[in-house]
């Protein structure tokens, strides 16, 4: 579950004080991956590595690798790959010899989150604790992949469920649930005063990748002569999506037959966004139902949304909607949903002893 490089050396030396600790909280996402710290850093970028394609492209980046955000603006001479599949990493192949796309895709974990951890600047001779959210369902190998690509780049590693990591930042210690709606998964986390058992969590993978492609689909039959990309479609659902009710027509510009025109997609991004929404409220009337019938609830008047994906206009009213047979329900949206998951696994690294990261 844990790593530590460097317990003969901290046997040796005297008691680290605050000020000799780098204390990182890391929600690795699918899409996107942002970083907390306790000096007060707060890193959001794309969860994407990047290597020039040719000569000309490494002239023009001067540079071997490339990170996060400036991959993105500069796609069309990297070759991208992406270090996390549904929210955590990929095994490799082993099956004969390898190719240089399947030796960069199994580099890439481990540089992006060396990149990660060096945005910190750790300081020389540092003692570096990392906490890191993981899907809610993750398995033991998922979780000791994480730890093995932190492996040279920190002290020590935990692995946390991610919406258990948002509800522990948010002090949400008792009856609650924190539905976290990310690119790859949407994680469900029942808390009820103590850590969460396997029992108590939910992954999906109905999530924001799945709402893209589906809109991507829908708009290519309705426009079979447009110019559209997937990134187009993931651009359009992260400023337009809705569930429910819409009053207003959605409409973006493409090019339809080699002409710009404004395309209605108000239809088509309905249907793409509730396509998750049946998937959830099942997942939440397993949980609640499924809890102590004196304290449903409570857990039905405190679910909490987050994650990329959790500022979808109607979700919280649509979601109150499909679980009104069980009685009250309150849904909330969590704030910041970019930096949730990072502050809560920041607070429990800086929560957890020293003499317990030692021992880890």
């Amino acid at each position: 579950m844990t790593t530590d490089s460097t317990t003969e050396q901290a046997a040796e030396t005297p008691k680290s004080t605050e000020q000799d600790i780098l204390y990182i909280g890391l929600d690795l996402g699918t899409s996107q991956s942002a970083l907390a710290t306790n000096s007060g850093l707060m890193v959001n970028t794309a969860s994407v590595v990047g290597w020039p394609k040719d000569l000309i492209s490494f002239k023009l980046h001067q540079k071997t690798i490339l990170f996060g955000d400036e991959c993105m603006r500069n796609r069309m001479s990297v070759n991208l790959f992406f270090p996390l599949e549904k929210g955590i990493i990929s095994s490799p192949s082993h099956t004969g010899k390898k190719s240089e796309d399947s030796e960069r895709k199994e580099a890439a974990p481990v540089e992006f989150i060396k990149y990660m951890i060096s945005l910190a600047e750790p300081r020389e001779n540092q003692q570096v604790y990392l906490v890191v959210g993981a899907p809610a369902e993750a398995t033991a190998g998922d979780k000791q992949a994480i730890i093995k690509a932190a492996e040279g780049s920190v002290n020590s590693v935990l692995v946390a469920s991610q919406p258990f990591l948002v509800a522990y930042g948010l002090g949400m210690y008792g009856f609650s649930l924190v539905v976290d709606i990310g690119a790859g998964t949407l994680d469900i986390c029942r808390m009820h005063g103590t850590i969460p058992e396997e029992s108590d969590q939910r992954t999906l993978f109905k999530a924001g990748t799945f709402i893209d492609d589906m809109l991507f689909d829908l708009l290519k039959m309705r426009y079979p002569n447009t110019q559209l990309t997937k990134m187009m479609a993931r651009q359009f659902k992260e400023k337009y999506a809705y569930v429910g009710e819409m009053n207003e027509q959605i409409s973006v510009e493409l090019l339809l037959d080699k002409k710009l025109s404004r395309c209605d997609i108000t239809r088509e991004m309905k249907e793409a966004c509730e396509s998750i929404l049946s998937d959830i409220i099942s997942s939440l009337k397993e949980l609640i139902t499924g809890f102590d019938p004196e304290f449903q609830a409570d857990l039905r008047e405190n679910i909490l949304l987050a994650g990329c994906v959790s500022h979808m206009k109607g979700l919280p009213q649509a979601i109150e909607h499909g679980l009104f047979e069980l009685g009250p329900v309150k849904v909330d949206t969590v704030e910041d949903p970019v930096f949730a998951g990072a502050i809560g696994a920041l607070k429990l690294c800086q929560d957890m002893p020293i003499s317990e990261w030692r021992r880890m």
